[in-house]
């Protein structure tokens, strides 16, 4: 089976492999990172779970991309390591850190990842600097060249969270080597890791039915529609997953290595990143990685438990909140992108796809008094509310009757969005 993990939109190697990472095991981002926060006891589980986890549980077992398709990493002293120009694969295509004159730390030894026609992702951490420099399509020419379809740097010491393209006046900002936006070490299964026993951070997972064109955060993109996707269905770039925690790993038929991703995925869940041919996690994959995991992890280590069966019957899909678009989003904007209340309080929960926005009022809260603040794109969209226009960012409409938000684009192009107001017991 070809377990192939393709990049639609659009990360980068050091001299010393991972596997030979000093103790104590090292862990990116800090400490409130959504990637290191374990998933609340009260973490609510997504309406559309059962339906989502049921078509991602239709696609297969779930396998580890180790030997192909998937992430190697090298870790360099950038200060030592030669600094080598890249050169861009797709002209003036990169996201923030590749800005030119560029000149990144790629040792001598480095290896993209196979096959030689797939994602050839390029992973390079300076742990003393905080930094990743990640590429997705990079190569390495007969002259020894290197080039890349899109390059990006991470600081490792922040919470490894992009603002969301439109909010960056440089969209391409918004992007790393994966179509969400996330790092490339993020959620990969490192060889220290299953040597010491534990995997103290969500993984990243991907399959063929991801949602496209919509994303929610922490990722900062969405992956652009491929053969057998659609807008409509499937978790989105940044949707997350969990195992039921009270799931019995320990007696389970899984192996060692196998067990301690279980409990990783119990404990922190993980987040869609990127379209794949199959179910798959990640695993670091450099040549020494790849050596180094003969006898300790396979690529089969789940399937032969996490069956189809097992993964609809065991696993959640963690609330979305507002699903974003993305900007290869098939509808165009004006989109309207935020929608909150602080006093009174009430959720708000955007649909995009529809134009809806879902408004659950506690039952104790006067609805004439809802005063809601929003967020719109494109910059100098108009908004009217019924009909009246209102202040930018904020709005005084009456939602005891039927309210409907128009937005205006700076081009003439209109978009409305249909309010529909619930009593939350």
């Amino acid at each position: 089976m070809k377990l192939r993990a393709s990049l639609t939109l659009f990360s980068v190697l050091g001299s010393i492999s991972s596997v030979a990472a000093p103790l104590p095991v090292w862990r990116p981002f800090s400490d409130d990172s959504p990637w290191n926060q374990p998933i609340p006891a009260a973490a609510r589980t997504d309406s559309d779970s059962s339906a989502a986890i049921g078509d991602f549980a239709s696609r297969g077992a779930l396998y580890i991309n180790i030997q192909d398709w998937s992430i190697p990493v090298y870790f360099v002293d950038a200060d030592q390591t030669p600094r080598r120009e890249v050169y861009d694969l797709r002209p003036d295509v990169f996201g923030r850190g590749f800005e030119f004159p560029r000149r990144i730390p790629i040792p001598a030894n480095a290896v993209a990842s196979p096959p030689v026609d797939g994602d050839n992702h390029l992973c390079i951490i300076d742990r003393q600097k905080n930094l990743e420099w990640g590429m997705w399509w990079a190569r390495k020419d007969a002259k020894g060249e290197w080039g890349t379809g899109l390059g990006a740097v991470a600081d490792l010491a922040g919470t490894g969270v992009n603002t969301p393209w439109y909010g960056e006046a440089r969209q391409l900002d918004a992007h790393r080597a994966r179509a969400s936006g996330f790092p490339l070490i993020a959620g990969l299964i490192r060889v220290e890791e299953i040597r010491a026993g534990r995997i103290n951070h969500a993984l990243i997972f991907a399959y063929d039915h991801c949602r496209t064109g919509f994303f929610v955060p922490p990722a900062s993109t969405a992956q652009a529609t491929v053969p057998g996707t659609r807008n409509s269905t499937g978790v989105p770039m940044g949707g997350r997953i969990q195992l039921d925690p009270s799931w019995d790993v320990e007696h389970s038929a899984l192996t060692r290595s196998g067990k301690i991703i279980a409990r990783a995925l119990q404990e922190y869940g993980a987040y869609c990143g990127d379209y794949a041919g199959a179910n798959v996690l990640f695993a670091e994959n450099s040549p020494e990685a790849v050596k180094a995991w003969a006898g300790l992890l396979d690529r089969e280590d789940l399937m032969a438990v996490f069956t189809p069966k097992m993964i609809q019957e065991h696993f959640r899909l963690l609330d979305l909140g507002n699903v974003l678009p993305g900007q290869n989003c098939e509808i165009p904007p004006p989109y309207l992108l935020s929608f909150q209340f602080k006093n009174p309080a009430a959720s708000a929960r955007i649909d995009c796809l529809t134009h809806t926005v879902a408004i659950a009022v506690p039952s104790s809260v006067d609805v004439s008094k809802l005063v809601p603040t929003f967020t719109v794109f494109e910059r100098g969209t108009r908004v009217l509310v019924n009909g009246a226009e209102q202040i930018s960012g904020r709005s005084s409409g009456d939602f005891t009757r039927q309210t409907v938000y128009r937005l205006v684009a700076p081009d003439g192009t209109t978009a409305d969005w249909n309010v529909l107001v619930t009593r939350d017991p």
